[in-house]
């Protein structure tokens, strides 16, 4: 009861350290570099809406004039009758002016069609944003997988240290009793001491797998995580939803610019109070001005914006053969995938029996070499047999992940629900 206990606790502890990887690959800098260009396109978009609101502004000047300039139109009836009067004629040399512009467009087709490419492009980097962070997991989730290979590697190397360790011990008393010559025990010293560098230089790549995750995740791993990866659906590929929106943004970026021809309805007002010192009498005047009118705003030739319809025309068919591209790209990849997934696992199955039969052989080989009936050489090959047949198993498990996790970004499945 205690051992299954046990057991449960170390898997609780191992999904625990999974699921904070991908915590911490949530906040790695890298995601959040997705989640500002997120914003800032959500800005674009604000900024394109905010284009049909009124701008308003306040303006002042002093403009002095060559020759008595009106401050204002005045209409013939309104001059006589001040010439009559001797009033004050609004004209003078020396003006200035406060008021106010305000501009609203009414109907400018581009912008709305600008809005809809922006709001498709909006999506298309939230996919954008989910395929990078399903990549930064498969790509951690891997690197435990390469982790878990190495510490596997490790363990078959020193089994075979303990098994070999085991073995001296016994020469080393046939040795010692003259049965056995001394040949055969150096021979066992020397394989130990290559077994010694051998797990040096495992140490090492476990210590540069451990780095790469790390700098993911700012997480160590010191001991091998246990997952599964779970069966999982294989329907469209994830990044042809991308490529596919960029398509209708194109689309809607070629309108846009077509709509650059299109008539534009503006409305426009203005006021000002002008203050200067009247023509005829001197005396200082001060008088309002204001005007408001709907305009019309037809551009029938711009070489400029035809060229940009030409690039939008070429934007748009570079976008539509990617996709075929990737298409084909992606279907040759996912083949190529699930064909070594079946081999992979055809080869687990064998290697498990192997492993099964040279367990059986190095104890057979064991009791005749220690019957001084086995050469050591040979000997050592059933050790090296064993220990290979049980690195492969493990180099295949995880050369299955990766595959798995290659496919699954292919499919763009959520890497934390699929490995438990």
């Amino acid at each position: 009861m205690k051992k299954f206990l046990l057991i449960g606790v170390a898997v609780i502890i191992h999904a625990t350290t999974l699921n904070k990887l991908f915590t911490a690959i949530k906040k790695a800098p890298q995601t959040k570099i997705d989640n500002v260009l997120l914003k800032q396109i959500k800005t674009a978009k604000k900024e394109i809406k905010s284009s049909l609101y009124p701008t308003i502004s306040l303006i002042s000047s002093f403009t002095h004039y060559s020759n008595y300039t009106s401050i204002r139109p005045l209409p013939p009836t309104e001059s006589a009758k001040l010439l009559k009067t001797n009033g004050d004629l609004p004209f003078s040399q020396n003006i200035a002016r406060v008021g106010f512009l305000i501009s609203m467009p009414l109907f400018v087709k581009e912008i709305y069609d600008n809005e809809k490419k922006v709001s498709i492009l909006t999506n298309s980097l939230k996919l954008k944003a989910k395929l990078n962070l399903i990549k930064r997991e498969a790509l951690v989730v891997g690197y435990v997988s390469k982790l878990n290979y190495l510490y596997a590697l490790k363990k078959a190397i020193l089994h075979k240290k303990d098994s070999i360790i085991t073995t001296l011990k016994a020469i080393k008393v046939g040795v010692d009793n003259g049965v056995i010559p001394k040949f055969k025990l150096l021979r066992l010293e020397d394989k130990l001491n290559q077994i010694s560098i051998n797990i040096n230089n495992i140490d090492s790549n476990i210590n540069t797998v451990k780095s790469k995750i790390y700098a993911l995740t700012k997480i160590e791993i010191n001991e091998p995580i246990n997952f599964t990866i779970l069966p999982f659906e294989k329907k469209e590929f994830f990044s042809l939803k991308i490529l596919k929106n960029n398509l209708e943004a194109s689309k809607k970026d070629l309108e846009a610019k077509k709509d650059y021809f299109f008539p534009k309805i503006l409305l426009k007002a203005q006021g000002n109070r002008a203050f200067a010192k009247s023509y005829n009498t001197n005396n200082h005047i001060a008088l309002n001005y204001a005007s408001v009118g709907i305009y019309l705003k037809w551009d029938i030739f711009n070489k400029k914006n035809r060229a940009e319809i030409q690039k939008s025309k070429l934007d748009l068919l570079k976008n539509s053969l990617e996709i075929e591209k990737t298409k084909n790209e992606l279907i040759a990849k996912s083949k190529e995938l699930l064909d070594n997934l079946k081999l992979i696992n055809n080869s687990i199955k064998k290697t498990e029996n192997s492993i099964l039969l040279k367990k059986r052989l190095l104890e057979d080989a064991k009791i005749a070499f220690k019957l001084n009936r086995m050469s050591v050489d040979d000997y050592l090959r059933y050790e090296d047999d064993l220990s290979l047949e049980l690195s492969n198993l493990a180099k295949l498990k995880a050369l299955r992940n990766i595959d798995l996790l290659n496919l699954a970004v292919i499919y763009g499945k959520n890497i934390e629900r699929i490995c438990k």
